[in-house]
């Protein structure tokens, strides 16, 4: 018996409705002088922001919905993992936000699941779990979304990315063939860095990347592109590089025209590279999220 394949399917994502330019910012230059950082927006690849009148979650539904209409007709979702930074509200209200995430993608009986504490790799990880669902058989389609909207405009522009507020959402299932097939993920984890402002890590994205190509038989220089985060320029060049990936691998255009939406940066740079004619059927992805003390990491085909 052949080995069960996961697929994506309706990879989407939503942003903040209202664009903002980074050189607007309040403050900026105190800023600047504060990170002893210098003012150049074509080094750090400042550009613009992304700010919703809404809220997260509102801007949550709004790039599942797309991926739910993608996929209508083609199996019934059974399973939904949101993944967020921060979930509003309360214990009692995260009842009442799921509820109405179910409701408004008419998913009622659909198990939720939910992840956090990853930061910006929490998308990552929201894969994961679904690829695991999958392969241990409990869930026959997964809707996976993640969603995130600064409360305090104060924390948007931080010493390593300008943030901004969006979504992205995909749906994952087993023996359906889609629009990418998903050919493994993997995480690398030294919970001794794990601290508040600690510097990410290219040895734990080199770990993560190498453990794939292990089990896949996939080198490097095999992989089309990395789906990376949208932080500054200079740091993702530098720390993609150290773990091994080429320059031409990279993409940075959505640093300077989006900034970095949280968790939701590998799946939106994953679309735009297909929008823009840049994959063809057969090209690797590498997906991955870095943060303090972690690498979660994705291996995609492009269908």
């Amino acid at each position: 018996m052949s080995a069960s394949k996961l697929h994506l399917h309706g990879c989407r994502y939503a942003l903040g409705e209202d664009v903002c330019a980074v050189a607007d910012l309040p403050d900026l230059q105190g800023f600047l002088d504060r990170h002893q950082m210098i003012h150049d927006a074509a080094l750090w690849g400042w550009g613009s922001y992304c700010r919703t009148r809404s809220s997260a979650v509102d801007i949550g539904l709004a790039a599942a919905q797309q991926s739910v209409a993608a996929f209508a007709g083609r199996r019934p979702i059974d399973a939904v993992v949101l993944c967020g930074t921060r979930f509003p509200g309360d214990v009692d209200g995260h009842a009442d936000i799921v509820g109405r995430f179910l409701e408004a993608l008419d998913l009622p009986a659909a198990a939720p699941y939910g992840t956090s504490l990853n930061r910006c790799a929490t998308l990552m990880a929201g894969l994961r779990i679904a690829q695991a669902l999958l392969l241990a058989g409990l869930h026959e389609a997964v809707l996976v979304a993640a969603f995130d909207a600064l409360a305090d405009e104060d924390t948007r522009l931080r010493h390593f990315a300008i943030f901004s507020d969006g979504a992205a959402s995909f749906i994952v299932t087993r023996d359906l063939p889609g629009d990418f097939e998903l050919i493994d993920t993997a995480v690398a984890i030294d919970a001794a860095a794990m601290r508040p402002g600690a510097e990410i890590s290219a040895a734990l994205t080199r770990q993560a990347h190498a453990d794939i190509a292990s089990r896949c038989g996939v080198a490097v220089g095999d992989v089309k592109h990395v789906a990376h985060n949208n932080l500054f320029r200079p740091i993702v060049a530098i720390k993609e590089q150290q773990a091994g990936f080429a320059a031409r691998q990279l993409f940075l255009d959505n640093v300077t025209r989006i900034g970095h939406v949280s968790a939701c940066d590998p799946i939106i740079n994953l679309v735009d590279l297909a929008a823009r004619g840049a994959l063809s059927s057969g090209d690797l992805v590498a997906l991955g999220s870095s943060v303090s003390g972690a690498r979660f990491a994705g291996l995609v085909r492009m269908m």
